[in-house]
């Protein structure tokens, strides 16, 4: 052994001694990490509830505004606009009046006006008004109205009255859609009615009197994550009225709301309920067991797509009431835990290599695609490869899956300048750590040490990682790694640096490499550096490890970089 060697051993041997993680990684520093960006695309989450909604209706005395269309009013400022000084004192009064107009010009109010083609028409009279019963979705909302045109006194009776009426839930003080049935003159001698949807502006009632008819209607409702749309249908009873008499006429309700509002993650928390999953309002996504995924037919494509494509329920009570009939589509789900998200990963091992054949390469970039989706973000899963596949997957349970991994192994060319053969290592056995290094490293002189891996985030990493540093005493050590989580930062041996990565297919491996005086040693493990275990002084084997050889020309394209800028720095 050169005397470099032993002092490396020394070293690591020294160092072997120290057990106390806060003397190898120090305190974990309080860091809050930054929102993830959900990101929804096509074929994203759908809804559409439906149920029955109470209506009762109102005589009310009331003073109402509507927003009607005006074109001639449109017109006239326009033309004011234009040239002032050519219209007529009478029109340019009206418009002052109207304050749709002054001597500096439109004001906001007729710009309005202009770009909305709408006009406030004030009104009072008896009305005749369909509320909703204290829903607890739309709650008192009038949806249709007609005016009280008949010549002879209303036989109703008062229900609230000055301040009550006029304080009520019955008061409308933003502008809503609604219907209204009102007469419109076909000739000089003839009207009819029609039933129109109208904008209404305000409502202040005088007089409220007791309900005269109740009717269900059809509510449903229609939502994803960027839009909320209600729709009302149904058949309403309403007045016609004759000379001494009146007569009851049925009429259509459609009503659409667009500017319903953001309700989503009040129903999906009552959906994730059905589906025994948590729904993730910031994330925008539902975490649920792969255990509980098993009860649904395509459960298959749910773990693949992290998605649920489609879900109905009946009878769905939510904080908005009960809804009859539930329709979900693209439910995006993740796992409900770490362990939980191992399990995902194994299933989905089991089901990709079940199905067919697939070359070393499509089989990486398939299953690297499948760790970086967005639903993995909060979890640490390992990339799995051949030899640590095999020790996964199940020959007995999974005969055709194994046999398709172990053909791929067996078809994966060697580059190698000689023999180099898998190093696998078996759980609970010791753990000769310098041996084991020297193998990695075939006993030479290493002057730079490259340690790619994702997570090195904890204090039993980072005291690992030191434990290894030491064999290699007078290396120059690299660390490429993510950035740190939830405020752990692994703390670095000396003479070695940390260059962040960011998530790409190609880094979800763990690579060792030992750049030496004559040769560079590649090993790809498909386990972090949890693998080793303190047993008092000694080391332990924590897992099943399994150490890939590799040549340069096998790595990601990041890591061979890596090599020839240091091979470039060392000139």
């Amino acid at each position: 052994m050169s005397n470099r060697q032993k002092r490396q051993m020394n070293s690591f041997s020294d160092l072997k001694g120290i057990t106390d993680p806060k003397e190898l990684a120090g305190e974990a520093k309080n860091h809050s990490s930054p929102v993830k960006e959900n990101v929804n695309k096509a074929g994203s989450l759908a809804l559409t509830l439906s149920r029955n909604v109470q209506l009762k209706r109102f005589p009310i005395i009331a003073k109402v505004t509507f927003l009607r269309d005006r074109p001639d009013l449109v017109s006239l400022l326009k033309g004011v606009q234009n040239n002032s000084a050519d219209m007529p004192p009478r029109l340019r009064a009206y418009l002052k009046r109207e304050a749709l107009w002054d001597d500096s010009g439109i004001t906001d109010k007729g710009q309005q006006v202009i770009d909305s083609g709408l006009f406030e028409a004030k009104e009072r009279g008896l009305y005749h008004i369909w509320y909703t019963d204290n829903d607890l979705l739309l709650g008192t909302r009038p949806v249709m109205m007609q005016r009280d045109t008949a010549f002879f006194e209303p036989d109703m009776k008062s229900w609230k009255k000055r301040d009550d009426a006029a304080r009520s839930e019955f008061r409308v003080e933003r502008p809503l859609k609604l219907n209204v049935l009102e007469e419109s003159f076909v000739d000089r001698n003839k009207t009819e009615l029609k039933n129109i949807s109208l904008q209404l502006a305000s409502l202040d009632p005088e007089v409220i009197c007791s309900p005269e008819k109740s009717e269900k209607i059809q509510l449903e409702w229609t939502l994803d994550f960027s839009a909320s749309q209600l729709s009302l249908k149904g058949q309403l009873d309403m007045l016609q009225f004759n000379q001494n008499k009146t007569s009851s006429r049925l009429e259509a309700l459609k009503i659409s709301i667009d500017d319903f509002g953001d309700r989503l993650n009040d129903v999906m928390v009552a959906i994730a309920g059905e589906l025994d999953g948590h729904w993730l309002p910031e994330e925008r996504r539902m975490k649920t067991s792969l255990e509980s995924l098993k009860s649904l037919e395509d459960y298959h494509l749910a773990v693949q797509k992290f998605q649920i494509g489609s879900f109905n329920c009946s009878d769905l009570e939510t904080g908005m009431g009960e809804f009859q009939s539930v329709q979900v589509k693209h439910i995006p789900i993740q796992p409900a835990d770490q362990s939980d998200a191992k399990y995902w990963h194994h299933f989905w091992l089991e089901d990709f290599y079940s199905r067919q054949y697939h070359s070393s390469a499509e089989a990486r970039k398939q299953q690297s695609q499948w760790l970086d989706h967005i639903a993995l973000n909060d979890f640490a899963l390992a990339l799995k490869e051949q030899q640590s596949l095999l020790s996964k997957i199940r020959r007995e349970s999974q005969p055709q899956a194994y046999w398709y991994i172990a053909t791929m192994a067996d078809l994966t060319p060697s580059r190698s300048r000689k023999l180099r053969m898998p190093i696998s290592l078996v759980k609970d056995d010791a753990l000769d750590l310098g041996e084991l290094l020297k193998q990695l490293s075939a006993g030479e002189y290493i002057e730079h040490f490259i340690y790619s891996d994702r997570y090195v985030h904890t204090s039993r990493q980072s005291r690992n990682l030191n434990y290894v540093a030491a064999y290699f005493d007078d290396a120059e050590g690299l660390l490429l790694t993510l950035d740190k989580q939830k405020g752990n930062e692994a703390e670095l041996p000396d003479r070695w640096s940390r260059k962040i990565l960011q998530k790409q297919h190609d880094n979800h491996g763990r690579y060792w490499i030992f750049v030496g005086t004559e040769h560079t040693w590649c090993w790809e493990c498909s386990s972090g550096l949890d693998f080793i275990r303190e047993d008092g002084d000694l080391f332990s084997i924590d897992g099943s490890p399994t150490f890939t050889p590799k040549e340069v020309i096998e790595l990601p394209r990041y890591l061979q970089d890596q090599i020839n800028n240091t091979a470039a720095e060392a000139l």
